[in-house]
């Protein structure tokens, strides 16, 4: 058997094509417009969250319940109020402060 002919080639990953998802403000006519009156509510599904998972929440921010040993449903019902009552963020405002500051920290460092 002649092994002279074999070629070996380094094996690639496959190419994945990313979709958007769609909202309302990213049909054609909207296109590189902001609309802050068109902000969609994010939709987080907690109730994948594992109990150990939701125990770490509940301590991390301190949340207290009339039962010293709550059930997962009453601690999902507990995280759920406290994560729905956080502050709504301006995504694009987040984004350019974010720009802003690392530009701000890379001049005081390079200087």
């Amino acid at each position: 058997m002649d092994y002279s002919s074999i070629e070996y080639h380094k094996p690639t990953k496959p190419r994945v094509q990313h979709t958007r998802p769609w909202s309302s403000c990213a049909k054609s006519s909207n296109r590189g417009k902001f609309d802050s009156n068109s902000k969609l509510r994010a939709r987080v599904n907690l109730t994948k969250l594992g109990t150990p998972t939701l125990w770490r929440y509940w301590k991390h921010f301190n949340l207290v319940s009339m039962n010293p040993n709550p059930s997962k449903e009453e601690l999902f019902h507990g995280v759920q109020q406290h994560f729905q009552s956080q502050q709504q963020l301006d995504e694009l405002q987040v984004i350019l402060g974010f720009i802003h500051t690392a530009k701000r920290l890379k001049s005081l460092y390079n200087s």
